[in-house]
């Protein structure tokens, strides 16, 4: 019997050895994400492809309890990437709903891209690229990383691959860890989020969200900051409270800020949008971190995995007494 899903996830889609596997094991794409950016918030169409699939692969589509509830087919979800905020996995667990994602793959490019995001916040490379374009000669001074301090909020897979970087560079590195205790490497302290805003050149951001990390970063922090700080969130958008971010900014508080996430993405027009498009030292990026060549091949080639070890353990379709 043909097991159907719906593919929204570009990573798995633009491999063509983790298509050609997905046939093989005899599995229909119902809808793949261009079909679902087409439906426009269409939600009768998108709840006639719900209530088809067997098997739902994301990336941060939200997949809340209407959607499980709808479709009554579903036995599993796999999110693509790490972090399962955009899931209501309470729902899913209710409705005997299977939830996995793929955590610590894309770490290496993650950690990548939000130092090469420092770097070029602190050194203003978007600057001097656009002067270049514009036919200009002007060079720009930007922020020394060697013999500075990088404050770490956050030590998982992302966030321990930045400390080799930052050494790389000659700089420092300070650690903020919610559970505490210290990180076993030699030379990088833990200490209080307080210390760390206060003491940090730079900062970087590497938590998830959930309702403890939720606008970690508000005024009161922001005022903790060393002025001129260079501040980088490949976290989530909404680690940063945005009125106290736009509030940041314009105070002068922040030397430069790189952003590759959003509290909505993408962004919608907002006077906070504006702003940053309109600054010269800010860098934006659209949740691009995960997105290196090595790392997309390895991402799709373990999604098909789950998948078929999904199919396999759960029997679908039709496993085990109906749902509703």
């Amino acid at each position: 019997m043909t097991v159907r899903i719906a593919l929204l996830s570009r990573i798995v889609a633009a491999s063509e050895a983790s298509m050609r596997r997905l046939r093989e094991l005899g599995v229909e794409i119902v809808l793949d994400l261009p079909g679902y950016d087409a439906l426009g918030g269409d939600r009768d169409r998108w709840d006639a492809v719900l209530r088809e699939i067997d098997g739902l692969v994301v990336g941060l589509q939200p997949v809340d309890r209407r959607l499980l509830e709808t479709a009554s087919k579903l036995r599993y979800v796999l999110r693509i990437g790490t972090g399962l905020d955009n899931v209501d996995t309470a729902a899913a667990a209710e409705f005997g709903v299977r939830v996995d994602s793929l955590p610590g793959l894309n770490a290496a490019a993650v950690a990548e891209y939000a130092f090469g995001l420092l770097l070029a916040a602190a050194r203003r490379i978007p600057e001097a690229d656009a002067s270049m374009r514009a036919g200009e000669w002007t060079r720009f001074s930007g922020r020394h990383l060697g013999g500075r301090t990088l404050g770490l909020i956050g030590y998982g897979a992302i966030g321990s691959l930045m400390v080799p970087k930052a050494r790389g560079f000659g700089m420092d590195v300070l650690v903020h860890r919610r559970g505490g205790g210290a990180v076993g490497e030699p030379g990088v302290r833990t200490v209080p989020l307080d210390e760390l805003l206060a003491a940090a050149d730079f900062i970087s951001l590497h938590v998830p969200l959930t309702e403890e990390t939720r606008s970690l970063l508000g005024e009161r922090e922001f005022a903790l900051m060393k002025p001129g700080v260079v501040l980088v969130n490949t976290a989530r958008g909404e680690v940063l409270d945005q009125a106290a971010l736009a509030a940041a900014l314009a105070g002068g508080r922040l030397g430069a800020l790189a952003l590759d996430v959003f509290p909505q993405e993408p962004p919608a027009p907002s006077p906070l949008l504006r702003t940053l498009l309109a600054r010269r030292d800010v860098v934006l990026s659209p949740h691009n971190g995960g997105y290196s060549d090595l790392v997309m091949e390895q991402s799709a080639a373990a999604a098909v995995d789950a998948l078929a070890g999904a199919l396999l353990a759960t029997g679908m379709p039709g496993a085990g007494p109906p749902r509703h």
